[in-house]
């Protein structure tokens, strides 16, 4: 039966899993390294509070990054408990997003969440909102990278960063940068041509810098911990630059900060990087604001809408809050490592009631160590910053390893510990040293070469997998990883040359391409020539005219240039003077 099989699981847990599974009551916080089982141990956890408790399965929130996950781990529960893993709520934060709107949607009238928007119909909005940016903006050169825009919106987003949100940052950094110029400026003005060479002379001057830094640096009581002040950052910086010229005995790292941190100004003085940046972050403000209209005003959320209106509506109803806080006793949260600001404050507002003194029955389960999500936001703070939510939060490091052997893991090991401000240093009796505990795994054989160039690493991977194929290992159990696509890209050409088949795995984005961008703004080109606006033809024609495809030279659309400014006339015009472009467009 289930329950049989439950108990022959829970029975096989080592000590570890079994603390956690055991304490249900109050916050819990399991550090989980790779191959540990914590699958296993959110499955079994919520078939032992089932158990031992008079908690229904409707009672219980489990909360996973993909939707895989969630998958997996119905999969698992349902051979625990049978059909009632169904009743139990399990999936993504957005998926629990999309569920609140969808069973409160009087809590959501005012804001036309009426269907999901597309890739696509991001990148329409913002292309529209883009070409009607001045073009001294400086956020107008994203209109050829569109992709990136999404990808920072939604970042942003993730962030819990608002338009007004983002112009504070940008006039925070701006005030740092002015309060900290004349003494930087004053310090390194000596030495405006070429920095000191010798470390008792560079020290004492970026020590100047770095107490100012310090000075200026103050936490915002309206950024509620999500960003530091420029000062806080680059002081850190210095700090460590700092630390390591004293350990070197030279000045190198103190240069790098410098090239790094510092730029010149109009006066030829040295003053902190950024403003530019600050700029682009003011503009995104402008944008995101747009964006934001734009969707509202044609009833569409993007995937990121649906946690915040859900973050923005609970926030303002306590009802609701305390109606969700009521129904979901037990909280399970999975790849805690991933969460991102938006997602964490979803939990904060889930467990956040006063009859629980601090103390809400959730667990967290994650590695900072495996937070592949960084990019999207996530944090590995959020972790820690989940140990501090709570009162007496229990934490709980599962270090026995089922998958891998002693030098695969030695090596996991080696790599981790370069990361700098690990989550375990912050608390006291954790260790993360994982004991192998894994069964017949055939030993690996782990080699580190180096090569004396690109071209001689590219040949040496080439043979030795046709060495291994000359062995008999099957071509599809050989792997090659890389970091990105352009270190494997050349790579091809010498598996080819080897008479090695490969299978490339990279995911295209269509509306990158350079044929449909080209594609994209020809068409931009000839919609403006259509409607008669000859100032929008005049930008795009340059840009058209370079094509390759085209074989005019760059000299004749110089010329051209010069003529159009010369003679006042629109491009159309000009280019229709001349035989060579003439020729072409007949």
């Amino acid at each position: 039966t289930c329950m049989e099989k439950f108990a022959e699981v829970y029975a096989n847990l080592n000590t570890a899993q079994r603390q956690a599974v055991d304490t249900i009551y109050g916050p819990v916080l399991v550090i989980a390294g790779p191959g540990t089982g914590k699958t296993q141990l959110l499955s079994a956890r919520v078939a032992h509070i089932l158990q031992v408790t008079d908690t229904l399965p409707q009672n219980i929130l489990c909360l996973t990054f993909t939707e895989n996950g969630a998958l997996n781990m119905r999969e698992r529960l349902t051979k625990f408990i049978g059909p009632h893993a169904y009743d139990v709520q399990i999936g993504t934060y957005h998926a629990f997003g999309r569920t609140v709107i969808g069973r409160f949607p009087e809590y959501f009238t005012e804001l036309r969440l009426e269907r999901p928007v597309d890739e696509l119909g991001k990148r329409q909005i913002l292309s529209h909102i883009i070409d009607e940016v001045d073009y001294r903006s400086p956020i107008k050169q994203v209109r050829h990278h569109l992709g990136d825009l999404v990808s920072t919106i939604s970042e942003v987003k993730r962030g819990l960063f608002t338009p007004e949100g983002l112009r504070k940052v940008a006039l925070d950094n701006l005030g740092v940068i002015e309060k900290t110029a004349d003494t930087i400026g004053g310090v390194l003005a000596p030495y405006a041509a070429r920095m000191p060479s010798k470390l008792d002379v560079a020290e004492p001057l970026f020590r100047q810098i770095h107490d100012v830094l310090l000075a200026t640096a103050s936490r915002s009581p309206d950024n509620a911990g999500k960003y530091d002040s420029l000062a806080v950052t680059a002081a850190d910086a210095l700090s460590i630059a700092l630390e390591e010229a004293a350990s070197e005995g030279k000045t190198s790292k103190l240069t790098g900060w410098k090239n790094k941190w510092l730029v010149k100004n109009k006066q030829n003085e040295f003053v902190l990087a950024g403003a530019l940046e600050s700029a682009r972050i003011a503009a995104l403000a402008d944008v995101l604001e747009a964006y934001q209209a734009a969707l509202q005003a044609q009833g569409l959320y993007d995937f990121d809408d649906m946690i915040l209106r859900a973050i923005e509506v609970l926030e303002n109803n306590d009802e609701l809050r305390f109606t969700l806080q009521e129904q979901y006793q037990f909280i399970l949260l999975d790849e805690f490592q991933d969460t991102n600001a938006a997602q964490l404050k979803l939990v904060e507002l889930l467990t956040n009631n006063p009859v629980h003194e601090g103390q809400p029955n959730v667990l967290a389960v994650g590695d900072d160590d495996q937070a592949i999500y960084a990019f999207q936001g996530a944090q590995y703070s959020n972790m820690l910053d989940f140990y501090t939510m709570y009162r007496d939060t229990a934490v709980i490091a599962l270090s026995e390893n089922y998958r891998s052997n002693e030098p695969i893991l030695q090596t996991a090991a080696a790599v981790a510990a370069q990361i700098e401000s690990r989550l375990h240093s912050h608390m006291s009796g954790i260790n993360k040293v994982l004991i192998p505990k894994a069964k017949e795994v055939e030993q690996p054989a782990l080699e580190r070469k180096e090569y004396l160039s690109d071209i001689a690493e590219l040949d040496g991977v080439a043979n030795e997998v046709k060495s291994l194929i000359g062995k008999g290992i099957i071509p599809g159990e050989i792997a090659i990883l890389a970091p990105k696509h352009r270190y494997l890209e050349p790579l091809v050409a010498y598996l080819q040359k080897q008479g090695v088949p490969v299978a490339y795995e990279k995911r295209e984005n269509i509306l990158e391409s350079i044929s449909v961008r080209q594609l994209l703004t020809m068409s931009k080109l000839v919609s403006a020539l259509h409607a008669g606006h000859h100032g929008t033809a005049n930008s795009l024609w340059p840009e058209v005219l370079s094509y390759d495809f085209w074989g005019f030279s760059v000299a004749d659309i110089w010329r051209s240039s010069w003529q159009a400014n010369d003679t006042k006339k629109s491009w159309s015009e000009v280019l229709l003077e001349q035989p060579q472009f003439k020729h072409a467009a007949l």
